[in-house]
């Protein structure tokens, strides 16, 4: 009688707060108007839209702004556009020949330069790259899937990995195996994702030998899952890593909430098991704010993609962006720049698109 009074007491004080017991649902939403079919409350689609077309609205400016820093930004760099073109050929070259090479790839002001490109996206043509002697069109076609694939890889191995963490460090909010763990995650959080990459190319590659150092294949293999695949752990786990510290803090912290909250402790009243309550009672609510915390995080992992590209000689857009800087590649560097901040906005809006669809009481017209 006792405990079950006490369960009693629980829930009653659970549904007072406003709150489902399961899953910490809004009382305020349950008794909303529920739409028939879809089982959403009536102007919440409006919203979603309204959020969607709002994203959708700041990118054009975002995208003008970003591409006119981008040129000016190159213009006044000091490196000899003129000599990365020539490369290995430089020295040999005459100076009415240099000449000529400089007015073709640096002749031209950089705002007029801007403008033609801006000019030429409607229709498609965003220029030719200096640095790869071909359309940027094509060199953005056969880079841009190498890049999505590393971010969602990334991103992908990063969370997985850090719900099994977050879940051994609530078991013990503050237990040693907690207080270890979060401290270790700090300072792995400190670590520039460049360091990162290369203590694995020393332990992995280098010293171990079970992976190899970089590029998409070895040397004249043909491109093929088993040699893409293996090339590709190494720059995924420099991803994952440094994606692992944030999800995993952010989640553990949000659990320790979850823990305490009168839905846990009606669940553990009924004698639901404490993984079960951890897996279904508590794990759901906390993954919540960590999600809408993700969507501001996106720049990061873009960021840090770009570099991991570098060290590995992945042959994506980050590399591409590189070189480009390098050579005063107006129209690549413009293009990959744009590119990688929609990829990032867009990622941005998914996140928040998840977020609404998985926490009622998110109010799209609020993101």
């Amino acid at each position: 009688m006792v405990r079950r009074a006490a369960l009693d007491a629980a829930v009653s004080a659970d549904v007072a707060v406003g709150t489902d017991v399961a899953v910490g649902t809004d009382v305020a939403v349950l008794d909303a108007p529920v739409g028939r079919r879809t089982g959403t409350v009536p102007g919440r689609g409006a919203a979603v839209l309204r959020l969607v077309r709002r994203r959708l609205l700041w990118t054009v400016p975002l995208v003008a702004l970003v591409s006119l820093a981008v040129f000016a930004l190159a213009a006044a760099s000091p490196t000899d556009a003129a000599a990365a073109f020539l490369g290995a050929r430089d020295e040999f070259t005459g100076g009415a020949a240099r000449e000529r090479v400089e007015q073709l790839v640096a002749g031209t002001r950089w705002f007029d330069a801007w403008w033609g490109w801006v000019s030429g996206m409607p229709t498609g043509d965003l220029g030719v790259s200096t640095t790869a002697r071909t359309p940027v069109v094509d060199v953005v076609a056969g880079r841009l899937p190498w890049t999505l694939l590393l971010m969602v890889l990334g991103l992908g191995v990063g969370a997985l990995a850090a719900v099994p963490l977050a879940l051994l460090a609530a078991r013990s909010p503050r237990g040693v195996v907690a207080r270890v763990l979060t401290s270790g995650l700090w300072a792995l959080s400190a670590v520039p994702a460049f360091v990162v990459a290369m203590g694995l190319v020393a332990v992995l590659a280098l010293g171990l030998g079970w992976l190899p150092t970089g590029g998409l294949t070895d040397p004249g293999a043909p491109v093929g899952p088993g040699q893409v695949g293996r090339h590709l752990v190494l720059p995924v786990l420099s991803v994952a890593l440094a994606q692992v510290p944030w999800i995993t803090l952010h989640l553990f912290r949000a659990m320790t909430v979850q823990l305490h909250s009168p839905a846990t402790a009606a669940a553990r009243l009924r004698g639901v098991p404490e993984r079960r309550v951890l897996t279904r009672h508590v794990l759901p609510p906390a993954a919540v704010p960590t999600l809408a915390i993700a969507g501001a995080r996106l720049p990061e992992v873009v960021a840090g993609s770009v570099l991991v590209e570098e060290i590995f000689s992945w042959p994506g857009l980050g590399q591409s962006l590189v070189a480009a800087a390098l050579a005063q590649d107006f129209a690549l560097l413009a293009t990959a720049t744009v590119l990688l901040t929609v990829v990032a906005v867009l990622g941005g809006l998914l996140a928040d698109l998840c977020l609404v669809r998985i926490d009622p009481r998110t109010d799209p017209d609020g993101l």
